[in-house]
């Protein structure tokens, strides 16, 4: 994957400093490294099993995964290994975040909103909500629900607008980490 794609671009942009992701590496310059790399074999094996969405401008990123044989993992065994070479003794909270949303994930078969990203320059005008909604009206179509985790009560916000539902109680990551919101959309007719 080229250090240059748009995607990765996107996706570090929006995610490189949240308040999860300083959660997961605190260290700036480590974070983007590995995020970097992460992001980078994210996006090719989501092609391959799920599906990734951009934007016309780039701008929007959207990385989904079926839900339909369980919860779906966004590494394979190599890119796992990766990931620990990487991270170093962080990569303990990729697991342990791994392992909360593999006990919340739902078994019934849905679409999995892995990651939404909108680059900073355009957040708050409307462009995830829009990009976002046209995936959504695809799955409809197709009689599939969708799944997420929502990383802030604001992006909870959004994801309430647009028919989701809370399931579940919240995820409290350990170790004063972030709280995270499981939910769930059932397809519109």
């Amino acid at each position: 994957m080229s250090g240059d794609d748009v995607r990765v671009r996107t996706l570090l942009r929006a995610f490189g400093d949240d308040e999860f992701a300083r959660w997961l590496l605190p260290d700036r310059e480590h974070r983007h490294r590995v995020y970097r790399e992460w992001f980078g074999m994210v996006v090719p094996r989501a092609e391959r099993l799920g599906e990734v969405i951009v934007g016309a401008d780039g701008l929007a990123v959207q990385v989904w995964l079926s839900g339909r044989d369980g919860p779906p993992s966004l590494l394979d065994e190599a890119g796992e290994r990766r990931l620990a070479e990487l991270a170093g003794p962080r990569v303990e909270r990729f697991r342990e975040f791994g392992e909360l949303c593999a006990e919340h994930h739902p078994a019934e078969p849905h679409q999995y909103l892995a990651m939404i990203a909108v680059d900073p320059s355009v957040q708050s005008t409307g462009v995830g909500g829009r990009e976002l909604g046209a995936a959504l009206r695809k799955w409809d179509a197709e009689g599939l629900p969708s799944y997420l985790e929502a990383s802030t009560a604001r992006s909870r916000n959004l994801y309430l607008r647009l028919g989701f539902r809370d399931i579940g109680s919240p995820m409290v990551l350990p170790h004063d980490g972030p709280t995270m919101y499981p939910m769930w959309r059932d397809p519109a007719a």
